[in-house]
């Protein structure tokens, strides 16, 4: 099903070009998908706002590595890949995106860490030679 009252897709669109100016000009499927209901779209745009351009106090690097590992924690495989990359961009290492696997591990067990190594695809397997 898709949204089609004239009026509702006005202000998605609208929605939909703030969100994308304000993640720096990209927007993932699930944002429009979300924008079939113009104030759950909106209420993520707010949310958004609230956690990455107000009164932010933690660096960008770590506030996406936490990020990051609720994707994981949650098994939300979006989540998880998108922030990896963004924390990637910002500085993140190998070794602290281990260390948060590792993290996640402790915490949630083996039923995590499966999915998190099947599903990231930003690492390469380890030779065995």
């Amino acid at each position: 099903m898709k949204q089609t009252d004239p009026e509702k897709l006005i202000r998605a669109r609208k929605i939909l070009r703030e969100l994308k100016e304000a993640r720096g000009g990209s927007l993932l499927e699930s944002h429009k998908i979300m924008a079939n209901d113009p104030n759950l779209v909106n209420a993520f745009l707010q949310q958004y706002i609230n956690c990455n351009k107000m009164d932010t106090s933690i660096p960008k690097k770590y506030r996406e590595l936490i990020v990051m590992a609720v994707g994981m924690a949650t098994g939300t495989a979006t989540t998880m890949k998108v922030h990896s990359k963004i924390a990637m961009e910002n500085g993140a290492t190998l070794d602290e995106i281990f260390e948060v696997i590792r993290i996640i591990f402790f915490t949630c067990g083996v039923t995590k860490l499966l999915p998190i190594l099947e599903q990231l695809d930003v690492f390469e397997p380890v030779d065995e030679a």
